[in-house]
């Protein structure tokens, strides 16, 4: 596992306190790995030009700008033509020295404007772009100048890219999705934000107001060819955020790394040393976590106690900003159900997984498979809307059975299960709520909105969601919910019952659960943006589940017994081609594989979302053809 922390910039601190470093020696360790990871692909393979290879340098005024600078007054020495275009004027005082230093180097400098022209002319020589426009303590969103300069370069062919400390584009503490809608939205919004304003004055700009820019920005939105740059809102929304192909951030990890929105900007992520050792910039920050030292304080004085007070309370605040946030899982971080050591077994051994299987049956026997094939020994399907025929659905690996078997180790309940609507209910009416605690299920299209017709037709069914409610909190088995189970209010029961459960939940699913739990009522994009506090939030009100919020990243998270904050666990490790129907199923019967043979269900949560992720690497076809048995087949 790797730290993951909300912001380094404390670290930066504590590590130049703690080891007598410089900002100096910083920025040049940071210029070199950057020189490392774009190095390989300086000079084309063929060896052709058309003048000689060409680096270019996006910069913009603060520290990360300096980096900038740093590194390509390193790299023009490689007989490399280096370009940095200044999306910023130099304001720091580490990025006015860099940029003089890069001058006297022979580095070329280029403003905005002329970039497209640059970008031109140099496409065929064009090896390396660099984004050092804004780093991890940037946020809010890309004025005008940026956004424009970002989707220039995103449009450019043939070179590969490389982003310092963040893309630019996504936001620092700020969930990246959120900065990312908010620019592209920045055309429509002509109304200077703090941030906007702060960027203008902090940063400063080359040959152009801020004011300019934002009128450029939001005169209806129509290109203007002045310059040679279309200020326009197509463009701003091309620039979401520098697409990298390597991002090397500095010192430590960011969670704005591993936002769902972010997925797609990073690439491949590496971790820079900055003059010291990754271990020790880290534990650096133990020296900001320690008590402070009040000796000398008069005790006596009401004003040093409230001055005593304030100081412990900003202590405190540093100390939570330099502590890790979550934790990065690894391929290595699984502990997969292997059998080595249990020869002197039988299928009983491994345990028995029950699966509620509903409305739409064909979700529970994909569930029931996985299950099976990560290590249960048996597997049930338990019919919950009428006795359903699974001739067309379920082969001979899976049992059938009327009610919970006895010897059964782990529940799953919410794959294909239904939701209020699929049975003529509407969830949020407290008489729909209490008939379906109370009624028999039939299928959808056997009951409507006429109550006394619907309890009519649904008496002569066997299974009701009554038994499923009710099994899931009487029985001291760990369970898996899932899917449509979130849409139901009687989830709240369960959760205020049950302390062994693991829910995965997608963000719609979550947004759901949230409101039935009464957290909030929130829309899919907010819990996207929001997703480690409400996170959070789930786990201090119900600090025995485990919570597995599926997305890009996957997010892990539980309260432990004992523990002031729950552990977050963030999973990086999976690919597009699980974007399939199905797949979500897959996950739910390998937990439940887990939890069926004894794993707690953090531990459940956490190998099974490695496996699952590790096997979307592991299928040997293209990546839009991975279904969910061929998913199970390279587990």
């Amino acid at each position: 596992m790797q730290k993951i922390f909300y912001d380094t910039r404390m670290l930066d601190k504590a590590a130049r306190d703690a080891y007598g470093l410089t900002e100096d020696i910083m920025m040049e360790n940071a210029a070199a790995a950057l020189e490392r990871q774009g190095s390989e692909h300086f000079f084309s393979p063929d060896k052709k030009y058309i003048n000689r290879p060409a680096v270019l340098i996006l910069a913009g005024g603060g520290n990360n700008g300096a980096d900038g600078y740093a590194l390509a007054r390193r790299i023009v020495q490689h007989k490399i033509d280096v370009a940095v275009c200044q999306v910023y004027e130099p304001k720091s005082e580490m990025c006015v020295l860099q940029a003089d230093r890069a001058k006297k180097a022979g580095v070329i400098f280029i403003n905005p404007y002329d970039l497209d022209e640059w970008i031109e002319r140099a496409s065929f020589d064009l090896r390396v772009v660099y984004d050092c426009v804004f780093g991890s303590g940037f946020h809010g969103r890309l004025d005008a100048m940026a956004a424009a300069v970002i989707a220039s370069a995103n449009k450019i062919e043939g070179a590969y890219k490389i982003a310092c400390d963040i893309p630019t584009g996504c936001g620092g503490a700020k969930d990246c999705s959120q900065v990312q809608n908010e620019a592209s939205d920045s055309c429509a919004d002509s109304n200077r934000t703090q941030d906007q304003e702060a960027a203008a004055e902090n940063l400063g700009h080359a040959n152009n107001s801020f004011q300019d820019r934002e009128a450029a920005a939001s005169t209806d939105c129509k290109p203007t060819n002045d310059f040679g740059i279309a200020w326009n809102c197509s463009k701003a929304k091309e620039a979401a955020a520098f697409r990298a192909d390597t991002t090397v951030t500095m010192g430590a990890l960011k969670l704005a790394l591993y936002s769902d929105a972010a997925k797609d900007a990073c690439g491949k992520i590496v971790v820079a040393d900055l003059g010291v050792s990754r271990s020790n910039f880290e534990s650096a920050a133990s020296a900001v976590c320690s008590p402070a030292n009040d000796s000398g304080t008069d005790k006596d004085s009401s004003q040093n106690q409230k001055a005593g007070r304030e100081q412990k309370a900003s202590q405190a605040q540093k100390a939570a900003a330099a502590l890790p946030c979550a934790q990065l899982l690894e391929p290595t971080d699984a502990r997969l159900p292997l059998r080595e050591k249990k020869q002197n077994s039988h299928k009983g051994t491994y345990g028995h997984t029950a699966i509620f299987a509903g409305t739409k049956p064909g979700a529970a026997v994909i569930a029931g498979h996985a299950a099976l094939k990560f290590g249960n020994g048996l597997v049930s399907l338990v019919p919950v809307a009428g006795k359903i025929n699974f001739e067309n659905v379920a082969d001979f690996e899976l049992m059938v059975a009327d009610t919970v078997p006895k010897n059964a180790t782990a529940l799953v309940a919410g794959p294909g299960l239904g939701r209020p609507d699929d049975f003529g209910l509407a969830g949020n009416c407290p008489q729909d709520q209490k008939a379906a605690g109370s009624f028999g299920l039939a299928s959808a299209s056997s009951i409507d909105k006429n109550y006394p017709q619907a309890k009519e037709a649904a008496a002569s069914n066997d299974s009701s969601l009554a038994t499923v409610f009710g099994a899931l909190k009487s029985s001291a088995m760990p369970a898996v919910l899932d899917a449509d189970i979130f849409y139901w209010p009687q989830i709240k029961d369960v959760l205020a019952a049950k302390k062994n459960v693991v829910l995965t939940p997608h963000p719609k699913e979550f947004a759901a659960l949230l409101k039935n739990l009464g957290l909030g009522d929130y829309t899919v994009a907010q819990v996207v943006e929001r997703r480690l506090e409400l996170a959070k939030d789930f786990c201090a009100a119900f600090p025995s589940a485990t919570l597995l919020l599926k997305g890009a990243n996957v997010l892990i998270a539980s309260k432990l017994q004992g523990e002031e904050e729950p552990r977050v666990y963030i999973n990086a490790l999976g690919t597009s081609s699980l974007a399939k129907g199905g797949s979500g199923d897959v996950l739910a019967g390998m937990i439940a594989a887990l939890l069926a043979q004894g794993c707690l269900p953090l531990e459940a949560a956490v190998t099974a979302s490695i496996a699952h992720a590790s096997a979307s690497h592991a299928f040997d076809g293209k990546d839009y053809a991975l279904t969910p048995f061929g998913l199970m087949e390279a587990i």
